[in-house]
């Protein structure tokens, strides 16, 4: 019973904070599997000339990460709020664990 009054006011605690813990998740995707994204652009572009692969670099960078985490978090939020309010901290926590092996994987850490 203690462990489950604590979870629940561990998951009331987190409330405040799911636009940035979605925005941590959406950012720490971006971090691990950035390098797969600039492959792809790095495909696409290396027999462009010199000029427009910088500014399809640039663009890639300023606007295409951003538009990534500007619609994508939105959609991590709406995912969390609709587990149950009791198992929220799990699949928090359940989430950074993952993403923190993913990167291990990539050697990341």
């Amino acid at each position: 019973m203690f462990i489950l009054d604590l979870n629940l006011r561990f998951a009331h605690f987190l409330q405040p904070y799911l636009q940035d813990i979605s925005l941590a998740l959406v950012a720490t995707c971006l971090v691990v599997y950035g390098d797969k994204v600039n492959g792809f652009l790095k495909s696409l572009v290396s027999s462009w000339v010199f000029l427009a692969r910088v500014m399809a670099f640039i663009l890639m960078c300023t606007f295409g990460y951003g538009l990534l985490t500007l619609w994508s978090q939105p959609l991590i939020y709406w995912g969390i709020t609709r587990v149950d309010l009791v198992y929220r901290p799990v699949l928090i926590l359940f989430c950074f664990c993952l993403l923190g092996v993913l990167a291990e994987r990539k050697r990341h850490l």
